[in-house]
């Protein structure tokens, strides 16, 4: 085997294995059964004080609703605040929170947009509860999702728990549900290996104690204060009986911008976090390697498995690979052809979202490299 040839296989290998065999050892290995969360429910008197931090920008639609849904919760009322952020909002967000006044609903108005990290950390610091929840303004919450998400922080080895986020899609052309079904399982089992690493965004609960302010040029700022609690030697669950919902983009177009920031923050995250790469750190190191690292080096991988096949075309095997490989690309790029006229066949839709999920990916690291890291977010239209 010629070098060329290695770096073909090597390059389709972690193709395969971020997509297909980490999956598949996921589920060979993790315990059967319930994952341990706490020993028993708590009582109202043993539950702890909560608060829950929203930073929100140019939300008018959904934050009075959101604090509805909020001030709905089943959790004793007075060990429940709720800490809102506006970010520089230059819409009608004060003034819809100023709608819904309540005295456990703190309105703090940032005029200067700094980015959600900033944000965050100011709440935290405004905030004196024992328990932090971290939510999204156009997120909802069940109402017994609140006492789920917190019970597990009752064993002493648990420091964040994350809520399983549910996407609600219109039947548009974006397959971001069918990834996000894929993704809740990946959590699911490795929250069972106890080497659940993130947490959903809109939905995540941490001990006070182990909340460290984040830098301000943070971008995926539920990445990094949830890997706080495995740098500290606690471990993160999955509760998947907290339940939180979001509404996905009709069209995979709507949510490109935001997945290549995604992307920049993903390595921005691996440079922080490389140290959790140590094999001291078993199981974690395992599931950072597999499920996290090898997924973002999946598109450098994808465009060297097809340059090493070209060149390597005069050989049989490889000239039918490099065939395949295109062969999935031009269907991508039909389904993209398709969706300039707001269709996509069905047939065209998982090989469009796989390619532009990844094309996105590789544009986040393309504007990481050059430095454009920063913590200020668009919102996108969900």
């Amino acid at each position: 085997m010629n070098l060329l040839e290695a770096i073909f296989w090597v390059s389709a290998g972690i193709v395969v294995f971020s997509t297909v065999g980490y999956p598949c050892i996921l589920l060979a290995v993790a315990p059967r059964g319930r994952p341990p969360a706490s020993t028993r429910p708590l009582p109202d008197d043993e539950l702890p004080s909560v608060a829950v931090l929203v930073a929100a920008h140019n939300e008018e639609r959904h934050i009075a609703e959101r604090v509805r849904n909020l001030l709905a919760l089943d959790y004793p009322p007075d060990r429940l605040h709720f800490y809102i952020g506006s970010d520089g909002s230059t819409d009608r967000t004060i003034a819809e929170l100023r709608q819904v006044p309540h005295e456990r609903v703190h309105v703090h108005d940032f005029p200067q947009r700094r980015g959600k990290a900033s944000v965050i950390n100011d709440l935290v610091e405004l905030s004196s509860q024992d328990v932090l929840v971290f939510t999204d303004a156009n997120t909802s919450f069940d109402r017994d999702t609140l006492r789920h998400l917190v019970q597990p922080l009752a064993s002493p080895d648990v420091g964040c728990v994350c809520g399983e986020l549910r996407l609600i899609d219109s039947a548009g052309d974006n397959q971001d549900h069918i990834y996000w079904r894929f993704e809740r399982m990946l959590k699911y089992h490795e929250s069972r290996l106890g080497a659940l690493l993130g947490a959903n965004g809109g939905v995540y609960a941490m001990h006070r104690t182990l909340y460290r302010a984040i830098p301000a040029n943070t971008i995926v700022d539920d990445f990094w204060i949830s890997m706080q609690a495995v740098e500290a030697g606690r471990r993160c669950l999955y509760a998947r009986e907290a339940l939180a919902y979001e509404a996905v983009p009709d069209r995979i177009s709507d949510e490109f911008k935001r997945r290549v920031r995604i992307g920049m923050g993903n390595y921005q995250a691996l440079r922080r976090f490389s140290g959790l790469l140590h094999p001291r750190h078993g199981r974690v190191a395992f599931a950072f390697l597999s499920h996290k690292v090898t997924r973002w080096l999946a598109p450098h991988a994808m465009l060297l498995a097809l340059a090493t096949s070209c060149f390597l075309i005069d050989q049989p095997l490889y000239a039918y690979l490099c065939g395949v490989q295109l062969a999935f690309y031009g269907i991508a790029g039909s389904g993209w052809v398709y969706s300039r006229f707001g269709i996509i066949p069905r047939l065209f839709r998982m090989p469009l979202f796989f390619v532009s999920m990844n094309v996105a990916l590789l544009l986040g690291w393309w504007q990481y490299v050059r430095g454009r890291s920063t913590g200020i977010w668009v919102r996108t239209a969900r």
